[in-house]
């Protein structure tokens, strides 16, 4: 029964709304046990411009809804400079939305970040977005039957329908597709690899013993592979080598790929093993146990997303994507690994979503990002 105490809206500005702000989808998600929470020593300071220096250049405010002395919703309204100068002058954004399924809270919320960003001149909202198009960006609308994968939007049904109802409108969509690793793969694809091959294009594992190198090069060809993607705008150097950090303690670097035009580096391909499962066990917490258990753990996944397959520009519709995907699935099936997801592939990405259909991917998940427009007065 929902309590009869009014909504009240906060901006985030002491140390108990911090806290109240960051530890909220644990206590929303408790009951979930597949919910892979992410780390609380991370949570805790992904808003620290010190740490998380995907914060540099952006404006943003938090904001978090109680009823009583209960936190019961939260959201961030943000601007960012230069993704507004390429995708639209005046457009903002939301994120990091979680709520109670309550119509006032999630009206409370929306009212509270669309006056902050009036205030910044935006006329146009776009979300949820976690702040980049680096980041979870949508909200799970279809396929909660699936379990959650690593570093991608996941929530209740109800989220929908409580955006909506406070006036935002389906802009685009995303996909996930189920990978199962060994099924046969369309012979368009072998053929395309079989061409790409011919014409002195090769593929190579990563190489951590030139760890820096490597992620500069990576950087490199994600900001230039990207370059046209819709929201992107580059990442810096920090950020990008912030990323790569985190993942430096688990990922495998048979499953990062780099495509090479008689040596030159032309696409690459990222798969992580799946920690979601593991993450779900520990519930956030490291110590005194999380740790452990983690490190004993993975090496026993068997499932991995595939995150990112990008080529530049002037090689796409050559067969190096189809290459790169028949090799990851090769090193991975060597790896033991038996399937994966692949995503976030948006609805416009017809080449490669004919690339992961043709290796056998099965649409399993969408994710919707909404817009609304603010009158500015």
């Amino acid at each position: 029964m929902r309590s009869a105490a009014p909504v009240r809206v906060t901006a985030v500005r002491s140390t108990s709304e911090h806290r109240a702000f960051w530890t909220l989808p644990y206590r929303l998600y408790r009951h979930l046990p597949h919910w892979p929470a992410p780390l609380r020593r991370d949570e805790r300071r992904r808003w620290d411009p010190e740490v998380n220096p995907s914060l540099a250049g952006r404006t943003f405010r938090r904001f978090v809804a109680w009823r009583g002395g209960t936190p019961v919703g939260r959201v961030v309204a943000f601007v960012d400079p230069a993704f507004a100068g390429r995708w639209g002058p005046g457009t903002g954004g939301f994120g990091f939305f979680e709520t109670v399924d309550d119509g006032e809270v999630a009206g409370c919320l929306f009212q509270a970040a669309e006056q902050a960003l009036r205030a910044e001149g935006v006329g146009r909202v776009l979300g949820p977005i976690n702040l980049s198009f680096h980041d979870e960006m949508g909200l799970l609308v279809g396929g909660f039957d699936a379990a959650p994968s690593l570093l991608t939007p996941f929530n209740p049904g109800y989220y929908g329908r409580l955006v909506e109802q406070c006036g935002y409108r389906p802009l685009f969509d995303q996909h996930a597709y189920q990978w199962t690793l060994g099924a046969a793969l369309h012979p368009a694809v072998r053929r395309a690899a079989r061409r790409v091959a011919a014409q002195g294009t090769t593929v190579r594992a990563f190489r951590p013993g030139d760890w820096e190198r490597e992620v500069r090069m990576l950087h490199r060809l994600y900001n230039a592979s990207f370059s046209e993607a819709w929201g992107f705008v580059p990442i810096s150097w920090e950020d990008f080598h912030t990323r790569a950090r985190e993942f430096r303690a688990w990922y495998r670097p048979e499953l990062v790929r780099i495509a090479e035009a008689r040596g030159r580096p032309v696409g690459f391909a990222l798969a992580l093993p799946d920690v979601s499962p593991l993450l779900a066990r520990v519930r956030g917490r490291l110590w005194p146990f999380g740790a452990p258990y983690l490190v004993l753990r993975i090496g026993r996944l068997r499932q991995a997303r595939l995150m990112l397959l990008g080529v530049l520009p002037e090689f796409t519709a050559r067969g190096v994507a189809a290459c790169l995907a028949e090799d990851i699935a090769a090193a991975a099936l060597r790896l033991g690994f038996q399937g994966g997801e692949l995503s976030l592939v948006h609805e416009s990405n017809r080449a490669i979503r004919h690339v992961i259909e043709a290796c056998g991917g099965v649409p399993t998940k969408t994710f919707r990002v909404y817009a609304k427009a603010l009158e500015v007065g």
